[in-house]
């Protein structure tokens, strides 16, 4: 009778951890990816009021591209003449498998002057997302140290 209760015990613990081995293995969902980015004119991360900002990467999905999101926001424990953020979707890389990401749009005029948050964020068909964040420094024109124009 021992026997056949050891025999039972060691069945059932066996099964237990097969089936708990088997839940960890799951596979891992692929991630999008982000390079080569460049920020600004000349990838030198200024923004100018009232002026067009050139933004480029390159991305490849994990499995497809649903979007590409860009949010311009304000760092923490940074002041600011006022609020002001800053947010743009595109959704026509929606399917593709890799894209260049190849932007120009203007600066609002109402954007205020200081240090930002840059996020460049890309989300996958497969519900995984990527975010590349770099700092971003948002000027009047009449306060540039050399204005190009």
């Amino acid at each position: 009778m021992k026997s056949k209760f050891l025999h039972f015990s060691i069945t059932i613990i066996s099964i237990l951890a097969l089936v708990s081995c088997q839940e960890e293995a799951e596979p891992s969902l692929p991630s999008p990816t982000i390079e080569n980015v460049e920020i600004g004119l000349n990838n030198n991360e200024i923004g100018v009021i009232g002026r067009d900002f050139h933004l480029n990467a390159d991305i490849l999905a994990g499995e497809l591209i649903e979007e590409v999101q860009v949010q311009i926001t304000p760092q923490d424990g940074k002041s600011y003449e006022g609020f002001w953020d800053f947010e743009l979707t595109w959704e026509e890389y929606n399917g593709t498998k890799n894209a260049n990401l190849h932007k120009h749009f203007d600066i609002p005029d109402d954007a205020v002057e200081g240090i930002y948050d840059f996020f460049i964020i890309v989300t996958d068909q497969n519900g995984t997302s990527t975010e590349e964040k770099r700092s971003v420094t948002i000027n009047s024109p009449e306060n540039l140290p050399i204005d190009s124009q």
